[in-house]
């Protein structure tokens, strides 16, 4: 069955030799062995990290144990991050998506009826626009 397969042993990394001493063989040599003694955290992929020049510069300023913890807590804390922007933005989304109401709280006045003012009352609006406009305040008709 599919399902009872177990998963392929991986290869054991044999320590390097080397004949001067090295800070970097010194740390790979470490992390094998912690591999090999399962040291490693479940979330930490060490092919991956080996790659990423930020481990790297980790593992010159710690030792391999410290260098690996501060890896993975960074990672989480960038994933962790990276939830939270999508959470947001998708909290964002669906407010856009809320219907609004029409509804006012106050009294709405009435339009001016242009039409069925008389010549006194439309000149004394017509003066009240023009002293607003000329004061700078902005006159919408």
């Amino acid at each position: 069955m599919i399902f009872n397969r177990k998963k392929p042993e991986p290869e054991a990394i044999e320590p390097i030799e080397a004949e001067e001493e090295n800070p970097f063989i010194d740390a790979a040599n470490e992390l094998a062995e912690m591999e090999e003694n399962g040291e490693l955290p479940e979330d930490f992929d060490l092919s991956e990290a080996v790659r990423d020049p930020a481990f790297a510069a980790l593992l010159q300023e710690f030792e391999p144990k410290a260098a690996v913890r501060i890896y993975v807590a960074e990672k989480r804390a960038e994933e962790a991050e990276e939830n939270v922007k999508t959470r947001m933005s998708e909290q964002a989304r669906s407010r856009k998506a809320l219907p609004k109401s029409q509804r006012t709280d106050r009294a709405v006045a009435p339009a001016p009826d242009y039409m069925s003012m008389s010549r006194e009352a439309f000149s004394a609006l017509e003066q009240q626009y023009r002293n607003a406009a000329h004061n700078g305040k902005r006159v919408q008709i």
